[in-house]
């Protein structure tokens, strides 16, 4: 954790890396890598971790390879290229299905790839998975992850107290609350996903009292936050976004800085706020209000710890 050559290492620990290219559909892997490379070099970016996604199918699941029960399997090319040809700056996460009827094998074969380091669960409200959530479904996926040593990073806008049973269940795997917890707010550009719809949460005084109910849950240990799409889940403002610094305060008195974890979501925050890679992370890196010990965590010591990179 800290620096390399007196410069502050920065991981982003959240970027759907194969989405960088306008024409990432049809782009080679390698291209879209070559260009991560070059961008992440202009930015001062040193670690990615890729969260791979290639969209939802008619169902609201991700694409993959679907199981006779329904489950969804799916695959990383893009990340599994990106480990090969970078190993030391990028690692990634997997996915899978609550109800793939094998999850102690599954988690056990990912998690002997290269780079591997976590897994997510993004429980889309209309494919049930909420309601799966909130029932104990996620038990046995969760229980071979705690074995495996599989951080969960865990997207659950406005409904981050779901995980509270099995974060008192499972106290040696580690949690992440994905995007501050809160629930989606109305976009600055274009039109909500169907996917993301259904967990708006129109005023930011209602994103803010479930912020504070975010906060709350570092009393458990095994619980990390993700500030990420900060700008345009919880900032009034246009850059620097200065109301987010007393938030982020908040955050780090509630988790110390070493459980809060920077991530830009960038291709995501470009889509939908129109924000630069740079701008989600240069009014951190450039604030007078943080000490350069925390920018450390923040900016990549916490994600290395998180997920044991």
């Amino acid at each position: 954790m800290g620096a390399v050559n007196g410069k502050i290492e920065i991981i982003d620990a959240q970027v759907h890396l194969n989405q960088l290219l306008p024409d990432w559909k049809t782009a080679s892997s390698d291209d879209g890598i070559a260009a991560a490379i070059q961008v992440m070099d202009a930015v001062g970016i040193d670690r990615v971790l890729i969260g791979e996604a290639h969209g939802f199918d008619s169902k609201y699941r991700p694409q993959g390879e679907e199981l006779a029960n329904g489950a969804i399997r799916t695959t990383y090319p893009f990340s599994e290229r990106a480990m090969e040809l970078h190993p030391d700056r990028f690692v990634y996460h997997i996915v899978i299905d609550v109800h793939d009827p094998e999850p102690e094998r599954m988690a056990q074969e990912l998690r002997a790839r290269p780079g591997v380091r976590a897994t997510r669960i993004v429980p889309v409200p209309q494919t049930g998975e909420v309601e799966s959530l909130e029932g104990g479904e996620f038990d046995s996926l969760f229980a071979a992850a705690e074995r495996h040593h599989l951080p969960v990073f865990a997207w659950v806008p406005g409904r981050a107290e779901l995980l509270l049973p099995y974060i008192r269940k499972f106290p040696k795997l580690q949690f992440i609350v994905d995007h501050c917890g809160v629930g989606v707010a109305p976009l600055r550009v274009g039109t909500l996903p169907v996917t993301m719809a259904t967990s708006l949460t129109e005023a930011r005084a209602d994103r803010l009292a479930q912020f504070d109910r975010v906060c709350e849950m570092a009393q458990y240990p095994n619980v990390a936050l993700k500030w990420c799409h900060a700008p345009g889940l919880l900032s009034e403002e246009d850059f620097p976004y200065g109301d987010l610094m007393p938030l982020l305060r908040q955050a780090i008195d509630a988790f110390g800085a070493e459980r809060v974890m920077w991530a830009s979501d960038y291709t995501v925050a470009r889509d939908q706020n129109q924000n630069s890679w740079a701008e989600c992370l240069y009014y951190l890196l450039g604030s007078d209000q943080l000490s350069r010990t925390e920018k450390e965590w923040i900016l990549g010591g916490a994600v290395r710890q998180a997920v044991a990179w």
